[in-house]
């Protein structure tokens, strides 16, 4: 199996079917070439649109919401890419997991200890929840979208009972990160394209990823090659959970102060930027860098809605919209792949 972080992964091949590993990676590749080119070409035509209605809007200060916004959707969009590719269907509880995480960040800042203990108790908190997620699910042997959907709901009602509000030290080290830039852009900016390069080398140079992508492509075959179907979805969950809990961390460096809830805007940005880069809701197919376009684009709707004047409520209108066209399109592919 031949994984690149370019090209689309490459599901496994099951045992006593003969494959066809360089066609099906050029089509693959094709594939994600299209997709990539596709979600690039409307971005640059909603730009264009915005600019003659606005021309204030090719900015500096664009620029700047665009990327500030793209930050921490764009890490809790990988998590969600890993759970998707692996055959997880879809992890819904990714916004309590932020919060969660963003908030035992805020508690250890708050009694006074290091900011280097802060970030990974914050990524540790989401490794947890990851894995009594993944427990749930492979063990208990349920449906991740119904195990997530109520661990979800129960990890909201628990907060709810320990704090209405939680904040973050105004003098800490984190926070004056949040306010900071690099190169023009937000600081949390290059931590979601790192965070992008590293989950797609991982899927296509580890075992731990061309695993995740076997057994999202094909668990009987995976397992007939002596994959461990519960290790492989157990360590997706807990790895998804980590990710989440960076982004739960980056949350509490740009925002002073937060609510249990404040997770649940990035709920439906996170899906349909998953799906519309072309990531299968069937699992073992997926690519980080049209992931990357997909977050970019999906992050200017709310800048351009601004500028056109509407109202902000707009903003998940259009993405609800796009993420029912994704859909329609996975659902198309995976029809005319099982011809």
């Amino acid at each position: 199996m031949n994984t690149s972080l370019l090209s689309s992964t490459e599901p496994a091949t099951p045992a006593g079917r003969q494959s066809k590993p360089a066609g099906r990676s050029d089509a693959r590749a094709g594939t994600a070439v299209r997709d990539a080119l596709t979600i690039a070409g409307v971005w640059v035509l909603l730009i264009a649109v915005t600019t003659l209605v606005r021309p204030d809007f090719l900015s500096t200060q664009t620029l700047l919401a665009v990327t500030f916004t793209a930050s921490i959707s764009g890490i809790l969009a990988v998590a969600q890419s890993l759970v998707v590719i692996s055959g997880g269907l879809l992890d819904l509880s990714l916004p309590v997991s932020l919060v969660l995480s963003a908030w035992t960040t805020v508690m250890v800042l708050g009694a006074g200890g290091p900011t280097f203990a802060a970030v990974a108790v914050g990524i540790v908190t989401g490794a947890a929840w990851g894995a009594l997620n993944g427990l749930i699910v492979v063990f208990g042997k349920l449906n991740p979208i119904i195990v997530t959907l109520a661990t979800g709901f129960g990890g909201l009602a628990l907060m709810l009972l320990l704090f209405q509000s939680a904040q973050i030290p105004a003098g800490s080290e984190l926070r004056q990160f949040g306010l900071g830039r690099f190169l023009g852009l937000p600081n949390i900016f290059w931590p979601m394209i790192v965070v992008v390069l590293l989950a797609g080398l991982a899927l296509a140079y580890t075992r731990w990823g061309r695993r995740l992508v076997a057994v999202g492509g094909n668990a009987q075959a995976a397992k007939a090659r002596g994959i461990s179907l519960r290790k492989a979805r157990l360590g997706t969950f807990i790895g998804a959970g980590a990710v989440a809990g960076l982004a739960g961390v980056m949350f509490t460096a740009v925002n002073p102060s937060f609510t249990p809830n404040a997770g649940a805007g990035f709920q439906l940005i996170v899906i349909a930027a998953v799906i519309l880069a072309g990531v299968s809701l069937s699992g073992g197919k997926g690519n980080l860098l049209v992931l990357l376009l997909s977050v970019g684009f999906l992050a200017t709707i709310p800048t351009s809605i601004a500028f056109f004047g509407l109202a902000p409520a707009w903003a998940m209108v259009f993405q609800g919209a796009l993420l029912m066209f994704a859909v329609g399109i996975d659902g198309f592919r995976l029809k005319r792949s099982a011809r």
